[in-house]
């Protein structure tokens, strides 16, 4: 992600607090009891509204540390970033070209004298890319091996689930995946095909193990899609902050349990395919 990328986050989420804090402010709620004490409530309905406005602050106040949270962490990408500006690579870029694998060319002589020139052809392994863009997630080097949410076709409703690519077609933007999990007889699991608007690629494991900080974190109120824990099946869901070991705090669409939060490894959270 680029600089800008990780200042406009920043900007947003102080746009956010001061927003969140105009919403209900202390000092508002409380200048008429502050400035005279016979005010102060006493019947129970008077109290039960003062109660609620109490609670609504410290939302607000929780909703504002979450913000500042996220301002101070990609503040320190940010730094990082300028420290180590003159030996930095962008490893974004670099994954995203093509990989090829060349063979010097070789000169040898025949009997006859003759100069023969043996040269391999540049042979290039295949890579794909997904439609589904976002300054906060790799779409692209998808390669044979990679994990992707797709999105099953002829259900009615959209469902994504976790799969492996196990081939790319033609020139990058159709695939063909498989369900890791196997069916209810233990048989392999099922085989689809896909193009670039039914898969987003989830960043390897491997990546995120050997820089913890290689993806920035969402906002605080971002919609995206995120794998159910212990489930192989992707859902909306809000983000409502997020932790230092990788993982983001979620409230999923249609969770039965009111105001339940979920924590969901941040590679396993997607940005939301919006429609096109």
């Amino acid at each position: 992600m680029s600089e800008e990328g990780h200042w406009n986050i920043i900007t947003a989420s102080l746009q956010d607090v001061c927003n969140t804090n105009e919403s209900t402010h202390f000092d508002n709620i409380y200048a008429d009891y502050l400035s005279d004490p016979s005010k102060i409530p006493t019947s129970e309905e008077e109290l039960e509204k003062l109660v609620k406005e109490v609670s609504d602050h410290k939302s607000n106040i929780e909703t504002a540390k979450r913000l500042i949270e996220t301002c101070q962490q990609n503040l320190q990408i940010l730094i990082t970033s300028v420290q180590k500006h003159s030996s930095a690579i962008n490893t974004r870029q670099s994954r995203g070209s093509t990989a090829k694998i060349e063979t010097n060319t070789l000169s040898t002589s025949t009997p006859g004298n003759k100069a023969v020139s043996k040269s391999n052809t540049k042979k290039q392994k295949k890579v794909g890319r997904s439609f589904h863009t976002s300054k906060l997630n790799w779409s692209e080097p998808i390669i044979v091996g990679s994990e992707v949410a797709y999105k099953l076709r002829n259900r009615h409703s959209e469902e994504w689930i976790q799969c492996e690519v196990t081939k790319i077609i033609g020139d990058g933007v159709k695939f063909e995946v498989r369900d890791p999990e196997p069916d209810e007889n233990n048989n392999p699991g099922q085989t689809f095909k896909a193009n670039y608007r039914e898969v987003i690629l989830i960043v390897p494991e491997a990546e995120i193990a050997s820089n913890p900080k290689i993806l920035p974190n969402y906002t605080y109120g971002a919609k995206v899609l995120a794998r159910y824990p212990e489930t192989t099946t992707f859902y909306p869901a809000m983000v409502v902050g997020t932790k230092k070991d990788t993982t983001v705090k979620l409230k999923f669409d249609g969770e039965e349990e009111a105001n339940k939060e979920t924590e969901v490894e941040r590679r396993l959270v997607l940005p939301f395919p919006e429609k096109s």
